[in-house]
C-alpha cells in the first residue's frame, strides 16, 4: 500500500510538472544609452548553464529609450538576466586587459562594483507573486577606486 502511494505521489508531481504554467515575465533593463548599440539579454535558469554560458533563452534590443522591456513566457523557478550594451558594434562584450568589461553591462541583483558573483548571489525567484526581473546596466566600478 505504501509503495502504491509512493508511486501515485511520483506520477503526479511528473505529470503536474508537464501541465505546469509558464508565467508572463516582465525584463525591465535601466540605464541604456539611447541610440548607443544593441542590447544583447541571456536569461540562466540554473547554476551550471550561467557557468557554462549557455542561456534558457536570449534576445536583442533596439537601444530606442533608456528604459527597455520585454515580456516573455517563463516557468517558474530562480533566474538571472545578464545584458550588455554593445557600444561599438562588433557582436561582442569588450573587457579591458584585466577582464573587467569595457562597455555597459548588468545582471540581476549586481551594484556594478567589483565582480558580480555567482548564480546563487544573483538568482531572482519568479512565481505567481514574483513576475519581473530588474536590471540596471553601466560600467563596471573596481572595488577601492572612486
Amino acid at each position: 500500500m505504501l509503495r502504491k502511494l509512493l508511486l501515485l505521489s511520483v506520477l503526479l508531481f511528473v505529470v503536474g510538472g508537464l501541465f505546469a504554467e509558464n508565467i508572463n515575465t516582465t525584463i525591465e533593463i535601466n540605464g541604456v544609452t539611447v541610440n548607443g548599440g544593441l542590447v544583447y539579454v541571456s536569461v540562466y535558469s540554473n547554476e551550471n548553464d550561467y557557468k557554462d554560458e549557455k542561456a534558457f533563452t536570449s534576445f536583442i534590443l533596439q537601444s530606442i529609450k533608456t528604459t527597455l522591456t520585454h515580456s516573455l513566457d517563463l516557468p517558474s523557478g530562480e533566474y538571472v538576466v545578464s545584458v550588455f550594451q554593445d557600444i561599438n558594434s562588433n557582436d561582442k562584450l569588450d573587457e579591458n586587459i584585466f577582464g573587467i568589461p569595457s562597455e555597459p553591462v548588468g545582471k540581476t541583483n549586481y551594484s556594478l562594483r567589483g565582480a558580480p558573483g555567482g548564480f546563487n548571489k544573483l538568482k531572482v525567484p519568479i512565481n505567481n507573486g514574483s513576475t519581473k526581473l530588474v536590471v540596471n546596466i553601466g560600467r563596471v566600478k573596481a572595488l577601492g577606486v572612486i
